[in-house]
């Protein structure tokens, strides 16, 4: 009925201001702390650099994170050396805990305010949780050390806190980390402080298919002269790559009508001190809006990294 799809538009409208006010937070909390920012679209909402690059993916409601969206940004991630961040208030069934980092495919998720607290402070204590079950990360060297100045065996402190003797020695040798009610057992009856502060993590590799014959073509020329790279899928930008220094690339054929998009890519490429390259089906002009273009023949015929990287600087104008 009419009024059931106005409705759903009002709603639409109200969620989209909320986002807006959400970022807005992020972002004057990234200001705050002396971080140069920049607005972009699609896996990652904000990039953000200091000492540190983040990218960050801000939702009202982190169950809304799209899987295909949470590897594009682990892949960028991986390639530039940066720190993900999914920024979110809730999920489908609660508002989200402030002292908690929770996980979304393999990605840290965690609340305007907790964000705010881990760049303000310098050690910040945390629980984890993922998949239902809240963890903490410990000192193991420190947990080894007290249960034998207090003269307990694996074994005795295992039954002595209520686990199995395995499920001690793995904790113990970091294969896993400990929940949190076990977290609580261990340093009363140790008498120690084992917990340890929040610690970024930077992602391992993770490499996309390319979704086209173009694509595909293009990272394969770039593997060929050296450049370790992976297609994107819902980023500014196609491809990235590294290899004495960062590459992100967009592909196209016909440059004019990306002039726009290149635009953006241009400053992009400032904040995350990457080069950044069109490649082109065809031969055009050597740049459109700052960015160099290179066509696949061009392309075909490049022998390493280095002649590329000189052919982008030569261009970058």
């Amino acid at each position: 009925t009419p009024l059931f799809i106005y409705i759903i538009i009002l709603q639409q409208v109200f969620n989209m201001f909320d986002k807006t006010i959400l970022m807005g937070k992020v972002i004057n909390t990234l200001h705050e702390n002396q971080f140069e920012t920049f607005v972009t679209h699609g896996s990652f909402d904000i990039v953000a650099r200091r000492e540190n690059l983040f990218l960050i993916k801000t939702l009202l409601n982190v169950d809304a994170l799209d899987e295909s969206h949470a590897l594009d940004l682990r892949t960028v991630s991986y390639f530039l050396s940066a720190y993900p961040f999914v920024i979110s208030q809730r999920n489908n069934r609660e508002h989200l805990n402030d002292a908690t980092v929770y996980s979304r495919f393999k990605l840290p998720v965690m609340t305007p305010h907790l964000f705010k607290s881990m760049l303000e402070e310098e050690e910040m204590t945390v629980t984890h949780s993922s998949k239902g079950r809240h963890t903490q990360e410990i000192n193991a060297f420190t947990l080894k050390e007290k249960r034998k100045e207090s003269g307990f065996t694996l074994e005795g402190l295992a039954q002595h806190i209520g686990i199995s003797k395995k499920a001690m020695y793995e904790i113990e040798n970091k294969r896993v980390n400990p929940q949190r009610e076990t977290v609580r057992k261990l340093e009363r009856i140790l008498a120690a402080e084992l917990t340890l502060p929040y610690e970024m993590k930077h992602t391992e590799a993770v490499y996309l298919k390319p979704k086209d014959h173009f694509q595909k073509t293009v990272s394969m020329e770039f593997s060929r002269i050296g450049i370790d790279n992976s297609s994107v899928h819902s980023s500014p930008f196609e491809i990235i790559g590294r290899e004495s220094f960062s590459l992100i690339t967009n592909l196209s054929t016909i440059p004019s009508e990306v002039k726009k998009e290149l635009g953006e890519i241009k400053q992009l490429s400032g904040i995350l001190s990457s080069k950044a390259v069109l490649i082109s089906k065809r031969s055009y002009k050597e740049s459109v809006e700052g960015v160099p273009i290179i066509s696949e023949q061009e392309l075909i015929e490049i022998h390493s990294s280095k002649e590329l990287s000189k052919i982008i600087d030569e261009r970058n104008f």
